[in-house]
């Protein structure tokens, strides 16, 4: 079995840890494995376990503003061409 060790422990929390350990007449060790798992037990779900549904995340829709300025210059109005003839220039390498 693995092993680990874990140094520069701050010196509440090793107390801590001995106090439980007494309490559940245990192991410094085994209350430490304990704690490790419980928290990541409550943190990560395992792969067996579905996630919780989340809720879904609709965001407020914003308008575009109403001060957009419009383009100086003659309006345009395209037309529509029905079919396209090239002058001679528009075809490569004729002369």
């Amino acid at each position: 079995m693995p092993s680990l060790l874990i140094e520069n422990v701050p010196v509440p929390l090793f107390d801590r840890i001995q106090r439980l350990a007494l309490a559940r007449r245990r192991s410094p060790a085994d209350t430490a494995m304990e704690m490790l798992e419980s928290s990541f037990r409550t943190v990560t779900p395992t792969y067996s376990e579905a996630p919780p549904p989340s809720e879904i995340f609709l965001s407020e829709e914003i308008s575009a503003p109403f001060d957009i300025p419009w383009p100086e210059g003659e309006i345009v109005v395209p037309i529509k061409i029905d079919h396209y003839i090239p002058e001679p220039h528009d075809i490569p390498d004729s002369e």
